[in-house]
């Protein structure tokens, strides 16, 4: 029932591929679904059809049929469908396990406190294993699937950050890497997972690969999200990923670390969590000098306002930042904002001349923009009457 349906008998396997006619497959996958309880006709008969001139006999036809294609994959004289007086029902008697509920029932002992650690993690892998994506994946859709898939997926998502959790004193850096890159599969977007997969990953020693993880959540949460890494997570990348353990005397060492690779012209991209620490700074700064400072918010859009996704959207906004950047002045700053926005920073630039740094950013995206439909809108507030919150 987890991921793709399907029977198997000893060496014998029938999956959806080999079902035809999907009332046939529904009727089955709803009453293994509901095997602890007999299912009326009617119940049937609204799951499976609106338009039927005589559902009695056409549910009678369909069990008949089910019956006959599951002949050649059970024991002889094996029932699977059951039916008395008007109702339908799984057959409990027969020697059988249900993946969704072996998975359910190792979850809950292996929650169970009073067992040993080793004996927890392993009923935990055990669970984790059978868990090969939604419930009756290809019908996740339907209106009664839908409340079972986000039991069983929360049961999932939960069964593994208990089990990473124990598996931290344990030392099994390398089975947490295992249990979390295939939870990335099934939930990519789950932050709690990359961040104990990049945890691990530095716990072995793995330096450039749990950058690399970084980066990519940083890139997958800004394509669909227009969000970033949570501050917990960043704050983790930036004191643990790449640490500094040795003890320098001379500062040159120091400088050669903090100094760019490459002196660039133009604005400062940072991430969003950098450049919150430097406007908070900047804010401290001004309430000292009294100077203006603008902050300059700009927001992309398909033409008529509409939000446009994708690859074009990327490729739109990588265009944005090119534009914004050889725009700026070296001690502007800059960050992604959200999906389709940018936010600046310019210090020492009176609020009056923004103007000209809207003009140049407009007239060095005009040729793209004039391609595909696009529009750029500004917004400005001067913020140096802004005080940092202590």
């Amino acid at each position: 029932m987890l991921g793709e349906f399907s029977i198997s008998c000893g060496n014998k396997k029938i999956s959806e591929k080999d079902i035809r006619g999907s009332k046939t497959m529904r009727m089955l996958q709803y009453l293994i679904a509901h095997r602890d309880r007999t299912v009326s006709q009617s119940e049937l008969i609204d799951l499976l059809w609106n338009d039927s001139d005589n559902p009695v006999n056409a549910l009678k036809t369909l069990v008949h049929r089910a019956r006959e294609l599951l002949k050649d994959y059970l024991p002889e004289g094996t029932e699977l469908i059951l039916s008395e007086r008007g109702t339908y029902s799984f057959n409990n008697q027969l020697d059988f396990s249900v993946d969704s509920g072996e998975f359910e029932k190792l979850c809950k002992e292996a929650g169970n406190e009073y067992l040993s650690r080793t004996r927890r993690v392993n009923m935990y892998k055990k669970a984790l294993a059978l868990y090969k994506g939604s419930y009756l994946s290809s019908h996740s859709e339907e209106t009664w699937v839908m409340p079972i898939d986000v039991y069983f997926h929360t049961l999932y998502t939960s069964a593994v950050e208990k089990c990473v959790k124990l598996l931290y004193p344990m030392g099994k850096f390398a089975d947490i890497v295992m249990i979390c890159e295939k939870a990335m599969v099934i939930n990519p977007y789950d932050e709690t997972t990359h961040e104990h997969l990049i945890k691990a990953m530095v716990a072995l020693g793995e330096y450039s690969l749990a950058a690399n993880q970084y980066k990519y959540l940083k890139k997958l949460l800004y394509e669909q999200f227009g969000s970033s890494p949570s501050s917990r997570l960043t704050e983790m990348y930036e004191l643990t990923v790449k640490p500094r353990n040795e003890t320098h005397r001379n500062l040159d060492v120091i400088l050669g670390d903090l100094w760019e690779d490459e002196l660039t012209s133009g604005g400062y991209f940072c991430e969003y969590e950098i450049f919150r620490y430097i406007f908070r700074l900047y804010c401290r700064e001004n309430s000292r000098v009294k100077q203006e400072l603008p902050l300059l918010l700009i927001s992309l859009s398909g033409k008529g306002e509409e939000e446009f996704e994708g690859k074009a959207l990327t490729k739109a906004m990588q265009k944005l930042s090119d534009c914004i950047s050889v725009s700026l002045r070296k001690r502007d700053i800059y960050t992604r904002y959200s999906r389709s926005q940018y936010i600046l920073l310019l210090p020492s630039t009176p609020i009056d001349n923004v103007s000209v740094v809207k003009q140049r950013i407009s007239s060095k995206f005009a040729k793209y923009k004039d391609k595909h439909n696009l529009k750029l809108t500004f917004d400005t507030e001067d913020v140096s009457g802004y005080t940092v919150k202590q």
